[in-house]
């Protein structure tokens, strides 16, 4: 039951960051009526969606493989709820609610990226300490997809780095490479249990 209330929260704030990226695909072909006056999309906002989207999707692998060792009572419910609800709240941040209000979608990606950013650092910085608490009751990290293999293991211990650099870099180009890469680190941490 848990689960599945959290998973809808979780199926919310993807959902937000998919209309944001659908929203920019259209902007960016021109099929949007709406829109009276020229946007660009460029690529910052669209890859920090991206991002977010793949930390969420791991978040979701990760607790699902946690249920079995989470009691459920109110204490556990407010800790999940702080993480997705925190998940959720980034994703509004990703793209603008009114893309009219920025013609340049770089320019609110430099605005707000440092929330979002700094949000997922919180927010995995609080599931790792959850998950070394657990690890003191018995649960093994070593059987979570991160310890699968070294390519996952390899992306993990990089993540949180990746975000602290994200946090101070303010140019365009800097940002575009970290988010770039940072992608690549998650696809990869994705892909390596099948290597």
């Amino acid at each position: 039951m848990m689960m599945m209330l959290f998973g809808l929260l979780l199926g919310l704030s993807i959902a937000e960051l998919l209309t944001g990226l659908a929203r920019s695909w259209r902007l960016r072909i021109g099929v949007t009526r709406t829109v009276h006056k020229a946007i660009r999309i460029g690529w910052l906002v669209p890859l920090l969606g991206l991002l977010v989207l793949a930390d969420q999707t791991h978040f979701w692998i990760a607790a699902y493989q946690l249920q079995h060792f989470i009691a459920f009572n109110y204490a556990t419910l407010l800790g999940v709820l702080l993480i997705i609800g925190g998940y959720y709240v980034l994703s509004t941040f990703v793209f603008p609610d009114d893309p009219s209000d920025w013609p340049d979608f770089d320019e609110y990606y430099l605005r707000t990226n440092r929330t979002v950013v700094g949000g997922m650092f919180a927010i995995n910085l609080v599931t790792l300490v959850i998950a070394a608490w657990l690890r003191q009751t018995g649960f093994r990290l070593e059987e979570t997809p991160i310890f699968v293999s070294w390519f996952s293991l390899g992306a993990a211990m990089l993540f949180l780095p990746g975000l602290i650099a994200l946090w101070f870099v303010k140019s365009r180009r800097a940002n575009l490479i970290l988010l770039i890469a940072m992608n690549l680190l998650l696809l990869l941490g994705a892909i390596g249990p099948t290597m």
